[in-house]
């Protein structure tokens, strides 16, 4: 095994479990908040939260929908990396799944660390997938 493969494969996890963690509890509370008030909350540095990409034009039901489905896709990126964490291969195929569906929820709620991080997370995972059981 190589060392820069196993590292990869860490570094990968710990990638898919903090940003599953922060976009799937975040998205969760900007959903629960859009029901108490009917509007996207405000975040600490001025702008709403999940605003601006193309999906804030979508109905409030649909809009609603594709936000649980990234907390849904966010759960998933916590199991694959914590399966990543121990080596196993079943967490390289789940986060390689859930990436091109994090990208494009990324993509329409206008989240750029998510489109960023989603990228290379994978790569890291096809980088370190030789080392996993």
């Amino acid at each position: 095994m190589s060392d820069v493969s196993v590292k990869a494969t860490r570094v990968a996890a710990v990638l898919y479990m903090v940003f599953g963690v922060g976009f799937g509890v975040g998205s969760a509370l900007t959903l629960s908040h859009l029901d108490r008030h009917g509007e996207l909350p405000m975040t600490p540095f001025g702008f709403r939260s999940m605003a601006g990409g193309p999906f804030e034009q979508a109905e409030p039901e649909r809009f609603k929908m594709l936000g649980w489905a990234l907390v849904v896709t966010s759960a998933l990126d916590v199991v694959a990396g914590i399966w990543l964490w121990q080596g196993r291969r079943r967490g390289a195929q789940l986060g390689l799944a859930t990436s091109p569906v994090t990208l494009a929820l990324g993509a329409g709620f206008a989240l750029p660390f998510l489109l960023l991080a989603a990228p290379i997370r994978a790569g890291l995972v096809l980088i370190g997938r030789r080392t996993l059981r």
